[in-house]
């Protein structure tokens, strides 16, 4: 070996020792939203400090962790800029993405952000654009051979009970069943860029997934939702199906869907059926946490660019019933005031 390359190797073992001595710190947007609690205390348990971030100075998570920021939402033309402010205080290894317009502006920053020393946990933007959009989501589906809905391009050719959703968004919101034309007509000018799918009924899957940047899924666990409230899982159960992991490998590979992502499906006597891929942890995710140990680890070695270890298997049946938790401040105590 010669002199030049000891040399080198000595700083990557110091600079690789160093990030294994160094505490993690992970910025974690959205940690007003109801789920955020579970995800941020498993987070800390695996010794990860994390520092919050959300737009509403009344989000919970403000006032849970220990240092926390109000930030523009992602529309604002601030956003990036705020962040970056954050980022240079703070010195975090990686951002964990909430909301999926968010993800798309971290995604188009990426460069930047990584430049700073941040992990950003999330797929490139290419992939985002195609998961933020049902159409797109659609499509790709098709061309990998993945069941799924009908879209109905004209609203004449509308076959009934259908979905009116918008093309774009998240969560349960402005997502009508309609079973005739006067309907249809009536909700497709309350939705904004609203498509028309097949109603499918069946069981609701949410399958939670980690991968490494080649798009090699580390861990997909499928999980039931039980009962859902305003589109976020209250209750679900653990559950196998070799279909479904097999699926959303397929499609975790094609998108090379770095980080953490949850796809959607419905299952019923007919089959499977495909709906929507979110390019983040999805609402129910704590509880594919507590079915696969290997999630949080492995999470960990993303950031700190170290091999992961795929899972070898989670643990089935798990049932998650969620319950709210309240912290009380007083008002002169409010971040950025209100």
């Amino acid at each position: 070996m010669s002199l030049l390359a000891g040399k080198k190797l000595n700083v990557e073992k110091r600079a690789y020792k160093t990030r294994k001595m160094r505490k993690l710190k992970v910025i974690r947007s959205a940690v007003g939203s109801m789920p955020s609690l579970g995800l941020i205390k498993e987070l800390q348990k695996s010794g990860i400090e994390v520092i919050g971030i959300d737009a509403n100075p009344l989000s919970f998570g403000l006032y849970f962790l220990n240092k926390s920021y109000v930030i523009p939402t992602a529309n604002n033309s601030k956003f990036i800029g705020e962040l970056i402010k954050i980022i240079d205080k703070e010195k975090p290894n990686a951002i964990l993405s909430g909301p999926e317009e968010e993800i798309l502006v971290l995604a188009k920053n990426k460069k930047i952000l990584e430049e700073k020393g941040v992990v950003v946990l999330c797929p490139d933007l290419k992939s985002v654009k195609i998961c933020i959009d049902k159409v797109k989501t659609s499509k790709i589906f098709r061309k990998l051979g993945i069941p799924t809905p009908r879209l109905f391009i004209k609203k004449e050719e509308a076959e009934f009970p259908c979905i009116i959703k918008p093309r774009f968004g998240r969560g349960s919101s402005d997502i009508y069943i309609t079973e005739n034309k006067d309907e249809l007509y009536f909700y497709l000018k309350r939705v904004n860029n609203p498509i028309i799918q097949e109603f499918i009924k069946g069981e609701e899957y949410t399958v939670d997934i980690l991968a490494d940047k080649q798009g090699n899924a580390l861990s997909v666990v499928p999980r039931i939702r039980l009962e859902t409230e305003s589109g976020i899982s209250t209750k679900g159960k653990i559950i196998y199906d070799d279909t479904i992991i097999r699926y959303c490998k397929k499609i975790v590979k094609e998108l090379k869907l770095f980080g953490p992502s949850c796809i959607q499906c419905i299952k019923n006597s007919e089959g499977i059926k495909f709906i929507e891929i979110n390019p983040r942890f999805g609402g129910g995710a704590l509880l594919s946490i507590k079915a696969d140990p290997t999630i949080i680890p492995n999470l960990k070695k993303l950031i700190t660019n170290e091999k992961p270890i795929p899972s070898k298997s989670f643990k089935e049946g798990i049932i998650m019933l969620r319950n709210y938790y309240e912290i009380f401040i007083s008002d002169n105590k409010i971040k950025g005031g209100i």
